[in-house]
């Protein structure tokens, strides 16, 4: 295999990346592969018997954009019989009522279906968000915000069952997600997209509502990195120190009932006093 060709299919396999995301991808990957292989083959056979088959650098882009567009549209048709579960994301047949991996309720329509314009009847590329015609939000998106919101939601009250000596967190971000490492261990994350600086805001937002609920620093290494507070004798920590140490705009803070170093009611020692010669003889 050329250079080329495992260009070429290397561009088919993002293109179709692009339009329809990996569960989707994945789904469709045995007949999509044998599209970039076609597509592949065809295009070298014909690079190698012109003398004026794509010889610029423009050309090659143009060319490789018009292979990115029609493994687009690929997609698309192929997508007329694919469902995607609200709940879990797999990708499956269209003729099943249920999630196969989660028992889920499907959508009514398909991948595909979910591209058409309700305004004005165009079939836009899967993956798209607006028409590419009028700019109407299609129908899909309309359903994936739905189903991230309410997934987000779920997150929420989930919330209140493993966390409720600590504030909720109402400041931004979507995709929650809560996870126990180990027993009275939790930690707690939100996705900013991408948007860094927003992902810093809202964790000093979160702690300034901590200290505002009685949060406080506390040990014998006070930092508002570690906050505190203790309810009927026991001791609620909240560590914001590492939650960048993953991914810059995902945030994960940890939630436990570790004391401090030092204790809770640790009190920094006072100097000993100098003990001169007035002290010891009075005068």
């Amino acid at each position: 295999m050329g250079f080329l060709e495992r260009a070429i299919r290397r561009g088919v396999s993002e293109g179709i990346g692009k339009a329809v995301g990996d569960a989707i991808s994945k789904a469709i990957e045995p007949t999509a592969t044998e599209f970039a292989n076609k597509a592949a083959e065809h295009f070298d056979s014909a690079a190698q018997n012109t003398q004026q088959t794509v010889r610029s650098a423009s050309g090659l882009e143009g060319a490789f954009a018009n292979l990115e567009r029609a493994a687009q549209g690929y997609a698309t048709k192929m997508s007329e019989n694919i469902k995607v579960c609200p709940n879990c994301e797999k990708a499956t047949d269209a003729s099943k009522t249920f999630c196969p991996e989660c028992g889920a309720k499907l959508p009514e329509t398909t991948v595909a279906q979910g591209t058409v314009c309700p305004n004005c009847n165009k079939q836009n590329t899967v993956g798209t968000k607006f028409c590419e015609d009028c700019g109407t939000k299609l129908p899909a998106a309309v359903e994936q915000e739905a189903a991230a919101k309410a997934r987000d939601e779920a997150v929420m009250l989930e919330w209140d069952e493993k966390l409720p000596q600590f504030p909720k967190w109402s400041f931004g971000g979507c995709n929650y997600g809560i996870e126990c490492y180990e027993e009275n261990y939790f930690s707690f994350s939100a996705d900013f997209g991408g948007n860094d600086f927003a992902a810093r805001q809202a964790v000093d937002s979160y702690r300034k509502y901590l200290v505002q609920n009685g949060f406080h620093q506390a040990g014998q290494y006070p930092s508002i990195n570690h906050l505190y507070k203790r309810v009927d004798g026991v001791v609620y920590h909240v560590d914001t120190e590492h939650c960048f140490e993953g991914d810059p705009d995902c945030p994960t803070i940890g939630f436990d009932n570790r004391e401090p170093p030092g204790g809770y009611d640790y009190v920094k020692p006072q100097p000993k006093k100098q003990v001169g010669l007035k002290d010891l003889f009075g005068f």
